[in-house]
């Protein structure tokens, strides 16, 4: 699985790299095959001034399948991995299981 980190107005720390790696890996796992790669971008919207202003995108490219999309936003940006890293699983199991279904039905008829 190819894997690309990026920050926009956010010290990108090598533990919170470290940490997105690892929370995307567990994530991601059961796909592997299925991935051609995925990109993680987290920005900091306000800068200094703080609030719920930490953003983390995630962008998954399948294998004949598209391209799916998360995101999630907070005031932390390891909660917001974890938020966006959830919600990503579910979006590409979802994906997969509709293509999956539907193609299927299409072989049956």
């Amino acid at each position: 699985m190819e894997l690309s980190i990026k920050s926009q107005g956010l010290d990108l720390s090598d533990s919170l790299r470290s940490y997105a790696e690892r929370r995307l890996r567990f994530s991601l796992g059961g796909f592997v095959t299925q991935l051609n790669g995925v990109e993680l971008r987290l920005a900091d919207i306000n800068g200094p001034r703080g609030g719920i202003d930490k953003t983390c995108a995630i962008k998954v490219m399948l294998r004949g399948f598209g391209i799916v999309f998360a995101r999630a936003a907070g005031d932390n940006a390891y909660s917001t991995v974890d938020r966006a890293a959830a919600r990503i699983r579910s979006a590409v199991a979802r994906t997969l299981s509709r293509r999956r279904g539907n193609r299927r039905l299409v072989g049956h008829r």
